[in-house]
């Protein structure tokens, strides 16, 4: 990824239903197990559609609008004519310096850099405007009957109604899932492990833009791209180009009863059936949640708040590059890793090896949270009522607070005529740029 890097939480497809199905000591076995309560998934307006607002850098045209290289405050993204509002939308994203959104038709539209092919459109030049993204490799026309979309750094995912992934931007890791260790213009599927054909049944993607999650209907998790750090999760370090198993916590059989994925930096989330969440990988800044500052090359379980017992209750997970969110199904949102910037919203600036409770702006903790979205740096929440809030580095503009200075609690935005924007559907985190998807 460029730099540092943020991850984007996996979307659910609504419509499937996971598998009642639970790992214990690396053994999957049937649980009888309610999933967790429904928690919108990230990006996704829940079959409602709207329109895109943006702030943040706009070095690339990345806010899909006439604004300067920065903008603080949020307006509306422009549609393919340069013109009218961004419209029609169910779900956005956002990649390092590009952002992409499906349309209520099921097509997929991108705008901003494209000298890696993160556009999808066949060509390396950036765009301030949306464009659309084609069909793989050997299929006609553009992308279409999408159901979930994932961004980072240079690189997006694009999950279809069928249940197969389209992959697209930089594919030098491997990241790319088709088994090369390259990059190309135009958009390909991700292949089974062993190439022979399209990797199906899936129902939720998760990109790194090195390293990607694919969560399958039965409860397992296919992770592929770079390895160093063991964020595959399957107990190497080697590099991935095509999709392997993420093991179990004893590393003899796969990782089942999986519920939602997140993938950060050089770090896996896995929230389970059961609520508790496991964690892998890279481990530098605490962002495992176990206290231990040690990587770990399959999962274990991340802890509860300030290292009590482990963490449970949880309905919805997202992963940055060095912090996560975990959102509770008492509407309260936990915290854990890196907090140079005060991204973990607890009013501080210390790092937290184990998860800690997420504060309002004038009290002891945020309720009343529906989504969580955990981007470069900073955070941004959509509580119930349809009002967003960020957190964290704000030097780009990336808060849409109206101003460039960060804040370690949560705190409110700015549209560009000055009113606090309401009934926001959902969000979405770019690496130095906000998405917002709104109503009418």
């Amino acid at each position: 990824m460029i730099a540092a890097r943020r991850s984007i939480v996996a979307l659910l497809v609504p419509s499937l239903v996971l598998t009642a199905a639970a790992c214990d000591r690396g053994k999957i076995e049937e649980q009888r197990v309610a999933p967790p309560p429904s928690a919108p998934p990230a990006g996704s307006a829940g079959g409602q559609s709207g329109i895109v607002w943006s702030s943040g850098l706009n070095g690339n045209g990345q806010l899909g609008r006439k604004a300067a290289d920065l903008d603080p405050s949020l307006a509306p993204v422009t549609g393919p004519d340069g013109k009218t509002p961004l419209g029609g939308v169910v779900a956005i994203a956002g990649g390092g310096r590009h952002s992409i959104a499906v349309l209520s038709d099921g097509n997929v539209v991108a705008w901003g850099a494209n000298d890696r092919g993160q556009l999808g459109n066949g060509t390396t030049r950036d765009s301030a405007v949306p464009v659309p993204v084609r069909a793989p490799a050997g299929e006609p026309g553009r992308l279409g009957q999408v159901v979930a979309i994932s961004a980072n750094s240079d690189f997006s995912m694009a999950l279809r109604r069928d249940g197969t992934v389209v992959a697209w931007g930089e594919g030098g890791s491997g990241q790319r899932g088709d088994g090369r260790m390259k990059t190309t213009p135009l958009p390909n599927l991700v292949r089974t492990p062993d190439a022979r054909r399209p990797l199906t049944g899936i129902t939720a993607i998760a990109a790194d833009g090195r390293t990607e999650l694919a969560l399958r209907r039965d409860g397992r998790v296919f992770a592929w791209g770079a390895n160093k750090f063991g964020m595959v999760g399957d107990g190497t370090v080697k590099t991935r180009p095509l999709p392997v198993p993420v093991r179990g916590q004893g590393g003899t059989a796969p990782l089942g009863g999986v519920a939602r994925i997140a993938i950060g930096g050089q770090h896996g989330l896995a929230l389970l059936r059961d609520g508790r969440v496991l964690a892998w990988g890279r481990n530098e800044k605490g962002q495992l949640g176990d206290g231990s500052g040690t990587d770990r090359r399959l999962p274990g379980p991340v802890k509860g708040v300030r290292g009590a017992g482990r963490l449970s209750g949880v309905i919805a997970i997202s992963a940055a590059e060095k912090h996560n969110y975990a959102l509770r199904k008492d509407g309260t949102a936990v915290a854990w890793g890196n907090n140079t910037a005060g991204q973990l919203g607890d009013g501080t600036l210390t790092q937290r090896g184990v998860p800690v409770v997420m504060v309002s702006g004038h009290g002891p903790t945020l309720r009343g949270v529906q989504q969580v979205h955990a981007g470069e740096a900073y955070g941004a929440a959509i509580l119930s009522d349809g009002t967003p809030m960020t957190w964290g580095a704000g030097g780009r503009g990336q808060l849409g607070s109206g101003n460039r200075v960060a804040r370690s609690r949560p705190g409110p935005l700015v549209m560009t005529h000055g009113a606090t924007p309401e009934k926001v559907l959902t969000a979405a985190v770019g690496e130095r740029h906000l998405l917002l998807l709104m109503r009418p």
